[in-house]
């Protein structure tokens, strides 16, 4: 190990003990420095600041899923294990997700995690969705199961993501010639005759 990979790390875990302990908001760049029994000039040799260090230790965090998964792990294995490292450090993630700071760069976080994972951004509209659907989870204290919460994120994914171009056009074409009174259930149309 180099000695510029064990600062790092020294500040990786100094700032995980912080945010066990405070919201992310409530995290001072001195406070980490402290911890980690560093220089300000090391800190800033690998970050410019708290929220590229945040940034950087969740995505690593939580990119760790596609090492467990193995080359062979299903997207359905990956992120089944993302939700499940989530899950198994509620104060971390709590600490994070319930703090409008924190949670404001909880879509960079997906974007990188994403990015890194499948070589392409997602859709901004979709970090959002996601972003807030992992708010909720926090703000129940991560009651409701994984797999609950993994299928409410692929509900989310856009229709691009899951369908090639053909079969994307060829769904779009079929509900673009869809009529108004196609759209009423069954029970309304009585009131549309």
């Amino acid at each position: 190990m180099t000695a510029a990979s064990n600062i790092e790390i020294k500040i990786q875990d100094a700032f995980s003990e912080l945010m066990e302990k405070q919201t992310f908001s409530s995290i001072r760049v001195t406070a980490i420095i402290e911890n980690s029994h560093i220089s300000h000039r090391s800190f800033y040799r690998f970050y410019q600041s708290k929220y590229d260090l945040a940034i950087d230790f969740f995505s690593k965090q939580l990119a760790s899923a596609v090492i467990i998964g193995g080359k062979n792990a299903t997207f359905k294995d990956v992120m089944m294990t993302i939700l499940t490292i989530i899950k198994s450090h509620p104060r971390l993630y709590g600490n994070l997700l319930n703090d409008s700071e924190g949670a404001k760069i909880l879509p960079d976080i997906l974007t990188r995690l994403s990015t890194g994972w499948t070589g392409f951004s997602p859709a901004w509209a979709t970090t959002i969705i996601n972003t807030h659907l992992l708010i909720d989870w926090s703000n129940s204290r991560f009651a409701s199961p994984v797999e609950k919460i993994y299928t409410q994120f692929i509900y989310n994914l856009p229709a691009y993501e899951l369908f090639t171009k053909e079969e994307l056009t060829a769904r779009i074409q079929q509900y673009e010639s869809k009529k108004a009174c196609d759209f009423i259930k069954p029970a309304d149309k009585i009131l549309h005759k």
